[in-house]
């Protein structure tokens, strides 16, 4: 008796192993369903699983895992086909977020890290580094109105040294704070003139030198882009003027100083000469 039930063990088993070696099973289990070859019980091959949260994928498997290249689509409807490492996306793919923006590049444990390229749904473009999930490194934004940053980012803002090019042919080189020109920078504008000092809030703000394509020049502070407090214009004929400003009017005590070195007194009020 022991003897035959034995044997039936025995040819049971092979029976087994040789239809999930060699068959393609459609077995319901505790989380879903799954359509594709087994070895040795395991998942294994290309093969289709759907989830009973809606989410499902279709692609590699090896020992029971994503492994290889598949496709997911996730229960809030966003998707990622690339490369899969022990159930995890990891190597390089594409992933599609629900609200429109797509991210193709590299892939670590889950999450967007190393080198790619992010599409936001607006239209706009982040090529770089990305940190384990955060647009954080060093990158190249591109604008649906034309402009182009390239530098350091933070969190997706632009944070650190940069250059930004403007569509109208300005050229922005500096710092930035929180996607602002915010520091020590130089500015080209597309017409000649140029700016070299101090940004805050995205507006000459502090001491700086503002250089017109006609030569003129001034020297001084500056508050929201305007000539504040104390300052030197100097024209391109070589005379001068120190003395305070007002919002880009001369107002107070000041002296005028010819290029040959004369010096006059003089007072303004509101830009009027008394």
């Amino acid at each position: 008796m022991n003897k035959i039930l034995f044997i039936l063990l025995i040819l049971f088993a092979s029976i087994s192993k040789y239809a999930t070696a060699q068959g393609e099973d459609d077995i319901k289990y505790t989380n879903g369903k799954y359509e594709g070859p087994y070895v040795d019980g395991k998942k294994e091959g290309m093969g289709k699983a759907v989830y009973n949260d809606g989410s499902s994928y279709v692609g590699a498997w090896k020992n029971d895992r994503r492994n290889g290249v598949g496709r997911a689509i996730f229960k809030d409807g966003s998707s990622y086909y690339g490369d899969w490492k022990n159930d995890m996306r990891c190597g390089t793919g594409t992933y599609e977020f629900r609200n429109g923006d797509q991210y193709t590049g590299q892939f670590e444990n889950n999450q967007i890290h190393g080198q790619g390229t992010y599409r936001y749904a607006n239209g706009n473009k982040y090529i770089g580094e990305i940190n384990h999930g955060a647009i954080t490194g060093k990158g190249m934004f591109y604008y649906t109105g034309g402009d182009r940053y390239d530098g350091l980012v933070q969190n997706g803002q632009k944070n650190g040294k940069g250059k930004y090019f403007f569509a109208n042919g300005n050229i922005y080189e500096g710092s930035f704070v929180a996607d602002k020109k915010d520091g020590p920078a130089k500015m080209i504008f597309a017409n000649g003139d140029v700016y070299v000092g101090d940004f805050s809030n995205n507006h000459r703000t502090g001491k700086g030198t503002f250089t017109w394509a006609n030569g003129n020049l001034f020297e001084g502070g500056f508050v929201n882009g305007l000539m504040n407090g104390q300052g030197t214009f100097t024209w391109a004929n070589g005379d001068r003027y120190v003395g305070t400003w007002d919002n880009n009017i001369r107002d107070g005590k000041g002296k005028l100083v010819t290029k040959g070195g004369e010096e006059m007194a003089e007072i303004y009020d509101n830009g009027v000469k008394q």
